[in-house]
């Protein structure tokens, strides 16, 4: 099976500090060393998301919020 992965890291010396695990491979593999472009990656929307502070409101809550925001479309013709 040939398979690879791309995962930034950091070159200290004769050692890499990866930024993230590797879960899909095991065993041998073959290290190539490039240069990272410096632009930054931009960051994964799950991973945003994943950061954000859990909400407060439950569903009652915000279904009931636009059963409003929804009957005020109706005065508006």
């Amino acid at each position: 099976m040939n398979s690879s992965i791309t995962i930034r890291g950091k070159l200290k010396g004769r050692h890499i500090e990866l930024d993230e695990p590797i879960e899909d491979l095991e065993g041998d593999v073959e290290v190539y060393v490039r240069a990272a472009d410096t632009t930054p990656r931009t960051p994964d929307v799950l991973e945003v998301i994943a950061t954000m502070p859990v909400g407060q409101r439950d569903k009652a809550d915000i279904d009931a919020e636009l059963a409003c925001e929804r009957n005020s479309w109706d005065s508006r013709a």
